[in-house]
């Protein structure tokens, strides 16, 4: 799982938690409040009623009775006396029964009577009674006021209550995991940027720096370290460019002087056969240490040149050229030359180092190929890029081979070093040419068959 998709289940599930316990509590604390009010209410109304029912005296049975039912109205009311007789029940009272309890906690009566009867507005929902029994002293004298009021059902309440609350919840719960994602993303974009970076980052882009935001957080703390790392990797990387270059041109001397030195006692006839044969073998193994030593200094230029400098010259006439100069060798092994290379194709890059891929590109073409076989060269032109193709016959190139021929010293056999010569950087050499041009080179091969080589340059 990604660690945006983990952020985003971790914060979804930490909101869901806290939203659904304090909605859980308000749950609870709204199922207490309505009995809460209730109980206020109907004690307030006791208290109007047991102080209506002092003053009664003074005005007459009548107008007790009269004052008691305005004040009683829609109220189920019984007021005893400390004897507990009967001092006054309301009309409601007289028509239903609602039993008394001890003590001074609200208590719920169900009755099948329509919700409707008491409140037009209401439906056919069955009523209940909030009841209410209070003791109340008013002018020295003691009474105990049973009230109660008819309510709508709790229950139906408490449940349209938990359904909103769950829709709510599912609510939040999705707008919890869309902008979790969206701050996740945001979170996580100068990671997805360092990752980006540190993929672009190679041998050939060691310069790069991955940018520090300046922010003073973890994050500019690992940009940071990775910089650092890739500071030293270039330092590294710089300093074996270096001894590399220098070990090859201090070596390119004194193997010229000794391959010169074995050329002059070569030409000495007194010397004996098996020892001239012996020199020979030498000569050859200087021969293809030069040529190594030759190819590592090149090597090692080219990956020290950022911008090669550049010109615009005919492509075509270059590799006529360089075919020209493979002539005698091609005619040595009867190899036949075919070539779709007329016309003007202009190619803006530098034209000895394209000279060096032609080289290369041929004398491979000619090395690994079989007696009267074939030697293919195409240029073409497609799209704002110049192609081109070299191909052979030959013993090919297997899958698992394919995709290494470009690194450094790799040989398919390592029985060619001594058959076919060669030190195993020449196409290093050229991958490297293409790609300080920008361009790319592909490789396709039919084992014991064919190899086609493929390079494509900005026009």
């Amino acid at each position: 799982m990604k660690i945006r998709h983990r952020i985003t289940l971790w914060v979804s599930l930490a909101g869901l938690i806290s939203t659904t316990v304090l909605s859980l509590i308000v749950f609870l604390w709204g199922l207490e409040t309505p009995y809460e009010f209730l109980d206020q209410e109907l004690e307030i109304r006791a208290h109007t009623l047991v102080e209506e029912l002092a003053r009664a005296p003074k005005k007459g049975d009548g107008i007790e009775k009269e004052n008691l039912e305005h004040f009683s109205h829609l109220y189920w009311v019984r007021i005893y006396d400390a004897g507990q007789q009967l001092l006054f029940s309301s009309q409601m009272a007289d028509e239903i029964p609602l039993p008394m309890k001890a003590g001074d906690q609200g208590y719920l009566v169900n009755t099948d009577i329509p919700l409707k009867r008491f409140y037009a507005e209401e439906t056919d929902e069955a009523a209940g009674f909030w009841n209410r029994v209070c003791t109340i002293t008013v002018q020295g004298t003691t009474y105990r006021v049973h009230v109660a009021r008819p309510v709508e059902s709790i229950v139906g309440e408490s449940i349209e209550s938990a359904v909103m609350i769950g829709s709510a919840l599912l609510a939040s719960a999705l707008i919890l995991i869309l902008v979790s994602y969206q701050v996740a993303g945001k979170i996580l974009r100068p990671v997805q940027e360092i990752n980006r970076m540190a993929a672009v980052i190679n041998a050939n882009t060691l310069e790069q720096r991955i940018p520090v935001a300046g922010n003073g957080d973890e994050i500019d703390a690992l940009a940071a370290t990775l910089n650092q790392m890739f500071n030293r990797l270039q330092l590294s990387f710089l300093r074996q460019k270096e001894f590399v270059a220098n070990a090859s041109h201090e070596l390119k001397t004194p193997l010229s002087l000794l391959r010169l030195s074995m050329e002059e006692t070569l030409q000495d006839d007194s010397l004996p056969v098996t020892l001239q044969e012996k020199l020979l073998a030498q000569e050859r193994s200087l021969a293809r240490i030069s040529q190594l030593v030759k190819s590592l200094l090149d090597l090692s230029r080219l990956e020290l040149i950022e911008l090669p400098g550049k010109e615009t010259f005919c492509l075509n006439s270059l590799i006529a050229g360089v075919v020209e100069d493979f002539q005698v060798l091609m005619q040595e092994q009867r190899l036949t030359f075919e070539g779709d290379v007329q016309g003007d194709v202009f190619l803006h890059a530098d034209q000895e180092m394209i000279r060096r891929v032609l080289i290369n590109l041929l004398d491979n073409a000619i090395r690994y190929n079989v007696p009267g076989g074939r030697v293919l060269c195409r240029t073409s032109e497609e799209a704002g890029t110049v192609m081109l193709t070299v191909a052979n016959t030959g013993p090919g190139i297997d899958r698992q081979d394919q995709a290494r021929i470009f690194d450094r010293f790799y040989r398919c056999e390592q029985s060619r070093s001594t058959v076919h010569g060669g030190s195993g950087l020449g196409l290093t050499i050229v991958k490297r040419i293409v790609e300080l041009h920008g361009g790319t080179i592909g490789v396709e091969s039919e084992p014991r068959s064919w190899t086609k080589l493929t390079v494509v340059f900005p026009a």
